[in-house]
Protein backbone atom coordinates (compact mmCIF):
# COMPACT_ATOMS: atom_id res chain seq x y z
CA UNK A 1 0.00 0.00 0.00
CA UNK A 2 1.71 3.14 -1.22
CA UNK A 3 -0.02 6.03 0.18
CA UNK A 4 1.14 9.74 0.47
CA UNK A 5 0.73 11.22 4.48
CA UNK A 6 1.01 14.88 3.37
CA UNK A 7 -2.14 13.84 1.05
CA UNK A 8 -5.09 15.88 2.71
CA UNK A 9 -8.62 16.45 1.54
CA UNK A 10 -9.04 20.48 2.88
CA UNK A 11 -11.97 22.37 2.05
CA UNK A 12 -9.97 26.21 1.46
CA UNK A 13 -13.97 27.85 0.00
CA UNK A 14 -14.35 29.71 3.30
CA UNK A 15 -17.94 31.18 1.40
CA UNK A 16 -19.36 27.36 1.99
CA UNK A 17 -18.42 26.79 5.73
CA UNK A 18 -21.78 28.74 7.14
CA UNK A 19 -23.80 27.06 4.83
CA UNK A 20 -22.29 23.71 5.99
CA UNK A 21 -22.69 25.09 9.58
CA UNK A 22 -25.98 25.91 9.22
CA UNK A 23 -27.11 22.79 7.55
CA UNK A 24 -26.39 20.41 10.62
CA UNK A 25 -23.41 19.05 9.12
CA UNK A 26 -21.51 17.16 11.92
CA UNK A 27 -17.66 18.69 12.11
CA UNK A 28 -15.20 16.87 14.25
CA UNK A 29 -12.45 19.54 16.03
CA UNK A 30 -9.32 17.53 17.21
CA UNK A 31 -5.86 18.22 18.24
CA UNK A 32 -2.25 16.00 18.87
CA UNK A 33 0.19 16.27 21.20
CA UNK A 34 3.44 14.43 20.02
CA UNK A 35 7.01 13.72 21.04
CA UNK A 36 8.41 16.10 18.29
CA UNK A 37 7.47 17.99 15.34
CA UNK A 38 8.42 15.28 12.80
CA UNK A 39 5.41 12.82 11.94
CA UNK A 40 7.99 10.22 10.15
CA UNK A 41 10.31 10.12 13.42
CA UNK A 42 8.20 11.36 15.87
CA UNK A 43 4.96 9.61 17.57
CA UNK A 44 1.90 11.37 18.94
CA UNK A 45 1.10 10.84 22.62
CA UNK A 46 -2.81 12.44 23.26
CA UNK A 47 -5.15 12.88 20.79
CA UNK A 48 -8.90 14.94 21.85
CA UNK A 49 -11.65 15.69 19.88
CA UNK A 50 -15.29 17.16 20.22
CA UNK A 51 -17.68 16.35 17.25
CA UNK A 52 -20.08 19.46 16.89
CA UNK A 53 -22.83 20.72 14.79
CA UNK A 54 -24.79 24.22 15.04
CA UNK A 55 -27.00 22.63 17.82
CA UNK A 56 -23.31 22.37 19.92
CA UNK A 57 -21.58 19.15 21.40
CA UNK A 58 -22.31 15.53 20.02
CA UNK A 59 -19.81 14.03 21.34
CA UNK A 60 -15.94 13.70 22.85
CA UNK A 61 -12.90 11.65 22.47
CA UNK A 62 -9.82 11.93 24.56
CA UNK A 63 -6.60 9.73 25.35
CA UNK A 64 -2.99 9.52 26.34
CA UNK A 65 -0.93 7.43 24.02
CA UNK A 66 2.03 5.36 24.72
CA UNK A 67 4.53 6.46 22.03
CA UNK A 68 6.90 3.32 22.78
CA UNK A 69 9.73 6.23 23.16
CA UNK A 70 11.24 8.91 25.32
CA UNK A 71 9.29 11.99 26.02
CA UNK A 72 11.67 14.72 25.84
CA UNK A 73 11.74 17.12 29.43
CA UNK A 74 11.33 19.98 26.97
CA UNK A 75 8.09 18.18 25.66
CA UNK A 76 6.72 17.62 29.00
CA UNK A 77 7.53 21.39 29.85
CA UNK A 78 4.95 22.26 26.78
CA UNK A 79 2.17 19.91 27.20
CA UNK A 80 3.14 18.74 30.80
CA UNK A 81 2.54 14.95 29.39
CA UNK A 82 5.13 12.87 31.41
CA UNK A 83 6.59 9.42 30.92
CA UNK A 84 4.95 8.16 33.36
CA UNK A 85 1.07 9.22 32.47
CA UNK A 86 1.48 7.31 29.35
CA UNK A 87 3.64 4.40 30.22
CA UNK A 88 0.30 2.48 31.15
CA UNK A 89 -1.88 4.00 28.52
CA UNK A 90 -3.28 2.41 24.64
CA UNK A 91 -0.15 2.40 21.87
CA UNK A 92 -1.37 4.17 18.61
CA UNK A 93 -2.49 0.40 17.29
CA UNK A 94 -5.36 0.66 19.50
CA UNK A 95 -5.86 4.67 19.89
CA UNK A 96 -6.07 5.64 16.27
CA UNK A 97 -8.10 3.20 14.97
CA UNK A 98 -10.75 4.37 17.95
CA UNK A 99 -10.25 7.94 17.23
CA UNK A 100 -11.06 7.15 13.37
CA UNK A 101 -14.14 5.06 14.73
CA UNK A 102 -15.39 8.23 16.50
CA UNK A 103 -14.39 10.54 13.79
CA UNK A 104 -16.20 8.68 10.69
CA UNK A 105 -17.53 10.56 7.48
CA UNK A 106 -17.46 14.47 10.56
CA UNK A 107 -15.86 17.40 8.57
CA UNK A 108 -12.37 17.45 10.84
CA UNK A 109 -11.47 21.12 11.77
CA UNK A 110 -7.73 21.68 13.09
CA UNK A 111 -5.52 24.46 13.87
CA UNK A 112 -2.49 23.93 11.42
CA UNK A 113 -4.62 21.03 10.53
CA UNK A 114 -2.11 19.60 8.53
CA UNK A 115 0.62 18.87 11.69
CA UNK A 116 -2.20 17.01 13.00
CA UNK A 117 -2.97 15.19 9.87
CA UNK A 118 0.58 14.49 9.01
CA UNK A 119 1.25 12.70 12.35
CA UNK A 120 -2.21 10.83 11.81
CA UNK A 121 -1.67 9.60 8.60
CA UNK A 122 1.97 8.31 9.74
CA UNK A 123 0.27 6.50 12.36
CA UNK A 124 -1.88 4.63 10.13
CA UNK A 125 0.70 3.71 7.67
CA UNK A 126 1.99 1.64 9.90
CA UNK A 127 -0.83 0.25 10.78
CA UNK A 128 -1.08 -0.75 7.37
CA UNK A 129 -4.58 1.33 7.21
CA UNK A 130 -5.77 3.98 4.80
CA UNK A 131 -5.13 7.41 5.41
CA UNK A 132 -7.47 9.81 6.51
CA UNK A 133 -9.85 10.60 3.48
CA UNK A 134 -12.38 13.34 5.65
CA UNK A 135 -12.67 16.95 4.35
CA UNK A 136 -10.85 18.78 6.24
CA UNK A 137 -10.92 22.79 7.56
CA UNK A 138 -7.92 24.72 8.56
CA UNK A 139 -8.50 27.20 11.24
CA UNK A 140 -5.57 28.64 10.97
CA UNK A 141 -6.23 29.38 6.84
CA UNK A 142 -9.66 30.65 7.95
CA UNK A 143 -8.78 32.99 10.96
CA UNK A 144 -5.99 34.70 8.91
CA UNK A 145 -8.64 35.15 6.52
CA UNK A 146 -11.68 36.27 9.13
CA UNK A 147 -9.34 38.06 11.07
CA UNK A 148 -7.02 39.66 8.48
CA UNK A 149 -5.93 42.66 10.75
CA UNK A 150 -4.78 40.58 13.93
CA UNK A 151 -0.50 40.35 14.32
CA UNK A 152 -0.78 36.17 14.85
CA UNK A 153 -2.88 33.48 14.56
CA UNK A 154 -2.07 30.92 17.08
CA UNK A 155 -4.50 28.51 19.18
CA UNK A 156 -3.84 30.82 22.18
CA UNK A 157 -3.51 34.35 21.03
CA UNK A 158 -6.80 33.28 19.35
CA UNK A 159 -8.54 32.60 22.34
CA UNK A 160 -7.61 35.31 24.39
CA UNK A 161 -8.70 37.72 20.73
CA UNK A 162 -12.12 36.10 20.83
CA UNK A 163 -12.71 36.06 24.73
CA UNK A 164 -12.64 31.91 24.39
CA UNK A 165 -12.01 30.53 27.57
CA UNK A 166 -8.88 28.21 27.64
CA UNK A 167 -8.61 25.56 30.59
CA UNK A 168 -5.83 24.01 29.86
CA UNK A 169 -3.52 24.93 27.30
CA UNK A 170 -1.42 22.51 25.03
CA UNK A 171 -3.23 19.69 25.96
CA UNK A 172 -5.28 17.78 23.66
CA UNK A 173 -9.32 17.86 24.56
CA UNK A 174 -9.17 21.09 25.69
CA UNK A 175 -7.09 22.66 22.47
CA UNK A 176 -9.70 20.61 20.24
CA UNK A 177 -12.62 22.67 22.44
CA UNK A 178 -10.96 25.47 22.15
CA UNK A 179 -10.64 25.22 18.28
CA UNK A 180 -14.17 24.31 17.71
CA UNK A 181 -15.60 27.65 19.30
CA UNK A 182 -12.80 29.31 17.38
CA UNK A 183 -14.54 28.02 14.30
CA UNK A 184 -17.75 28.77 14.81
CA UNK A 185 -16.32 32.30 15.62
CA UNK A 186 -14.58 33.02 12.67
CA UNK A 187 -17.32 31.27 10.91
CA UNK A 188 -19.80 34.01 11.84
CA UNK A 189 -16.89 36.57 11.04
CA UNK A 190 -16.89 35.24 7.81
CA UNK A 191 -20.56 35.67 6.78
CA UNK A 192 -19.98 39.30 7.70
CA UNK A 193 -17.61 39.45 4.82
CA UNK A 194 -19.55 37.96 2.41
CA UNK A 195 -22.68 40.15 3.15
CA UNK A 196 -20.80 42.81 3.09
CA UNK A 197 -19.58 42.17 -0.83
Amino acid sequence: MNQNPKNYNFMNDFSKYYELLESGKIFCAFDTETTGLSAEKERIIEIGAVKFNKNGIIDTFNTLINPQKTISQRITEINHITNEMVKDMPTAAVAIPQFIDFAKDSILVAHNAQFDLSFINYELIRLEMDIIKNKTIDTLKLCRWAYPHFSEWKLQTLSKRLGVNVEDAHRAYDDARVCMEIFIKAVEESKKHFNSK
